[in-house]
């Protein structure tokens, strides 16, 4: 389900970029670089999702927050407050889901993190 949930996501996030692309009217190329970047970047998500390895989620919560940088910008390029807002509440619900899917750092790794104690004293 979360799966879904963030394919979806993504695919919002991709069309209210690309809805506020249309009404912007300084540095039109470089956004659509950007945008035209997200959709690869999507894909490979996606694509990561699909064959469920561990780093998917990882780099969709970095899309998402680099989504709503560049929807931010892009707000104040065009002023237009309901498609920015729809777009920052998918951003956000986005790295929610990605956060919580996160694996624990010991299921990454494979084994746990080994700490020792620098006050114990050693025994001769």
């Amino acid at each position: 389900m979360k799966v879904i949930t963030t394919a979806i996501l993504i695919a919002l996030s991709l069309l209210t970029a690309l809805i506020l692309e249309t009404k912007i009217h300084n540095y039109v190329a470089i956004e659509i670089i950007l945008l035209g970047i997200g959709i690869f970047v999507a894909l490979i998500i996606l694509f990561g999702l699909w064959i469920e390895t561990d780093w998917a989620f990882p780099l969709a919560s970095i899309f998402f927050a680099l989504s709503a940088a560049n929807l931010l910008w892009m707000f104040f390029s065009t002023k237009i407050f309901l498609t920015f807002a729809f777009g920052v509440l998918v951003n956000v619900a986005g790295l929610v889901i990605c956060m919580a899917s996160l694996k624990d750092s010991t299921q990454l790794v494979g084994q746990p993190l080994e700490t020792y104690d620098a006050k114990q004293k050693k025994k001769k």
